[in-house]
């Protein structure tokens, strides 16, 4: 018997695999060689050394043991770390005398996650798995993947919201049917309608004789999202209301109603609360949306976020570019003191901008100016100081855009630069008076 235990041991040792294994209360029983090197170096096998003592920082953040101790479910993930990707499996199972165990196998993935730098956001398996923030809301999503509740994501611009919703569909029983977005902020209002529900030949003056599917229908089985819900006009709200409790809606024009089969998700960073005050949203609507509710906080609030965000960015744009471009610690360090109002959207674009005008292979504080006065509008030392909110965002917006005015010129390259639509990009410029 000790020799066949001797035998698995050193087959379990030459697996290109990390393996640990936990008992109930979360101490380490047994761990191969390849888990020991990575997180536990002086670990001994005569002393029994808890999960909470294991200092490795990237083994905390990709691993499953205390929601597997709490569930006693399986889990089998893949997470992002420092731009790396793992396999991660978490098996709770009994030994043969009915003691509770637990297995942990971490496999290092060389096969890049789906999306692209292409994507309007940094694709989300990556993004959402880099902290303990977005972690938390992972975990969440998980547990409501059989269920078709409607969910409400909030939080600012440029956190991550839309590839949040996609991640959330990708996760569902609907995963193989259609993801169809809304954004009801880059839709004329007397156009949104048609958009959203479809119409019947004839229905008014200048329709296709052919009429046309809305959005609805086209999402029919799968998801429907709605980003920026918070600007659907009122006068649609009652008629979306019908379309969550019924699951039934009426093209503009047609005499009979539709039945559909969709999970709505929707988004906003306006305060719904306070457009319910002042009357411009339902809040019949507003609960109707909100059965689950996430909120993506902004990078500021995350700030064992940046780092892993920049490595990754990094690593895209090496990728994009054929290049082999590294970025310094300080420069890091810099990048990471930064109030980021656009947050990672903005990041990205930052340090797009830094990869492809720095000289050397290296990018350093010297290449960051003129951006290090940007980054000195609002370091965290100051937000402890009394400071003007608005006036402190007008500046850097006002900044922001004179920057971009004078090297793009045109508003419609403006906008595509900085992730806005054009209309909102005219009417910024002619706020400050760029031109």
């Amino acid at each position: 018997m000790d020799t066949h235990k001797s035998l698995y041991k050193r087959i379990l040792d030459e697996v290109n695999c990390r393996i640990c294994v936990f008992d109930g209360n979360g101490t380490v029983v047994y761990c191969n060689d390849s888990f020991r090197n990575a997180y536990l170096p002086h670990f001994a096998e005569d002393r029994g050394i808890t999960f909470r003592e294991i200092s490795s920082d990237e083994y905390k953040k990709i691993s499953f043991l205390n929601e597997a101790l709490r569930t006693d479910k399986r889990i089998a993930r893949q997470m992002q770390y420092a731009s790396e990707t793992f396999s991660v499996t978490t098996h709770p199972f009994q030994d043969s005398d009915g003691s509770n165990l637990i297995l942990e196998t971490i496999q290092h993935s060389f096969e890049p996650v789906k999306g692209s730098l292409n994507d309007a956001e940094i694709p989300v398996q990556e993004m959402i798995l880099t902290d303990d923030a977005m972690k938390t809301i992972v975990e969440t999503i998980y547990r409501i993947s059989q269920f078709d509740s409607t969910v409400l994501i909030t939080g600012e611009s440029g956190t991550g919201k839309s590839m949040l919703a996609k991640f959330i569909h990708e996760n569902s029983r609907r995963c193989r049917e259609p993801f169809v977005t809304i954004n009801c902020a880059t839709i004329p209002e007397n156009l949104i309608e048609s958009e959203l529900f479809g119409y019947v030949s004839g229905a008014f003056t200048g329709a296709s004789q052919k009429g046309k599917p809305g959005m609805i229908e086209l999402a029919d089985k799968g998801t429907l999202f709605l980003d920026e819900i918070g600007l659907l006009p009122l006068s649609l709200q009652s008629k979306f209301l019908q379309l969550i409790q019924e699951k039934t809606y009426t093209p503009i024009g047609a005499l009979k109603s539709k039945t559909v089969d969709i999970r709505i998700i929707s988004a906003t960073n306006l305060d719904l609360r306070a457009q319910i005050d002042e009357k411009k949203f339902r809040e019949d609507l507003y609960y109707r949306l909100r059965v689950i509710e996430l909120h993506m906080p902004p990078l500021r609030e995350r700030p064992d976020a940046a780092e892993p965000l920049i490595a990754y960015f990094i690593k895209q744009f090496n990728k994009k570019y054929s290049m082999e471009k590294t970025i310094s610690q300080q420069a890091i360090e810099i990048l990471k003191q930064h109030h980021w109002t656009g947050n990672i959207r903005e990041l990205q674009y930052v340090l797009e901008r830094l990869f492809v005008t720095s000289p050397d292979n290296q990018i350093t504080t010297d290449d960051m100016p003129p951006l290090s006065s940007q980054l000195s509008v609002c370091p965290r030392e100051r937000l402890q100081k009394e400071m003007n909110f608005d006036a402190e965002v007008e500046q850097y917006e006002q900044s922001l855009l004179q920057k971009a005015f004078n090297e793009y010129k045109s508003s419609y390259k403006i906008a595509a630069a900085l992730g806005m639509t054009q209309t909102r990009a005219s009417r910024l410029l002619r706020k400050y008076g760029i031109k």
